[in-house]
């Protein structure tokens, strides 16, 4: 797959085939973006056209909104590994400037739509492009004026509510990995380097990787969880520590570290990925480093047998 990073206004023929473009934020590329991309690549492989995906730098909302503080369950880096595993042949990723969100939904067809060479535009019930009142996809019809088809891609559900980032984002945010994992039909994930942290694992006998992470992630619930970490290229059993160090320190900063099973080696700078599993308790200020060792020993008992247990 190939990641494109668009400049506006928009060169022509930057693709140089007729395409099938998908159109969406894709946070998450949960069940429901999936569903989207599959029926473009069913149209695609009819036509034998490529599948392109087009997404955008960050939310609209941080523009629209102003809402800066924006939390996100991907990276563009996670974004493009999940696109390339559903298997798009290109992930165009579009400036969302001041500029862009003020061009009309004409605007938007005739100088991005037509530029990108689409023959079959596939974008969910409610995708907008502009003001949601005018530019969305009951009137895209209207400025597509016969030049591409167009496939609408109905609501995707899960118990009943529609399947969205917005949910996921909560799910999260709540410790509920499994319900994360039902709508996004994958763990939720968490990757950076190995950064420097205080060692206090170590003395303790938990060694831990601290996870140096991108800014305005979505960061589960404060506390202890199951998960698997992955490190050169190999995933560990692990458990992971959400918080602040209360027992060891008052510094108002949250940590995420993992102390991996059957792992022991220095890896500073090292690549890193957290897949979350399972929320098992929350974080508890001890009387004594004591008391905290016997805790984080029976954490991992608990998180060693959920893993005996569990299938994916």
């Amino acid at each position: 797959m190939q990641v494109i990073h668009l400049t506006y206004p928009v060169k022509k023929d930057i693709i140089p085939s007729k395409i099938v473009l998908v159109l969406g934020f894709f946070d998450g590329v949960h069940l429901g973006h999936q569903h989207l991309i599959n029926e473009a690549k069913k149209v695609a492989k009819i036509q034998n056209l490529p599948v392109v995906v087009m997404t955008f730098d960050h939310h609209p909302r941080e523009v629209y909104a102003k809402k800066h503080n924006f939390e996100y369950i991907d990276t563009i880096a996670e974004k493009a590994h999940k696109m390339e595993k559903l298997g798009v042949d290109y992930l165009i990723v579009a400036p969302f400037t001041k500029e862009f969100s003020e061009i009309s939904g004409q605007q938007f067809v005739d100088e991005v739509i037509m530029k990108l060479n689409a023959k079959i535009v596939v974008a969910g019930f409610d995708y907008t492009y502009g003001p949601k009142d005018i530019s969305n996809m009951s009137n895209l019809p209207i400025f597509a004026k016969g030049r591409f088809d167009i496939l609408k891609v109905p609501k995707q559900t899960f118990g009943g509510k529609k399947i969205g980032s917005t949910e996921i984002r909560k799910a999260i945010k709540n410790g509920e990995m499994e319900l994360a994992y039902e709508l996004l039909g994958h763990h939720y994930i968490m990757s950076g380097t190995i950064g420097h942290g205080k060692r206090n694992g170590h003395k303790l006998g938990f060694p831990t990787a601290n996870l140096v992470w991108e800014d305005k992630k979505v960061i589960p619930k404060i506390g202890v969880y199951a998960t698997k970490t992955k490190i050169d290229d190999k995933w560990y059993n692990s458990m992971t520590s959400v918080g602040y160090n209360i027992t060891i320190n008052q510094e108002k900063k949250i940590y995420i570290e993992s102390h991996l099973f059957d792992f022991d080696k220095e890896a500073y700078g090292e690549k890193m990925t957290i897949k979350w599993y399972h929320y098992t308790r929350g974080e508890i200020k001890f009387d004594s480093l004591d008391e905290l060792q016997t805790q984080l020993e029976l954490d991992e008992q608990e998180i060693k047998e959920y893993f005996k247990q569990i299938k994916n």
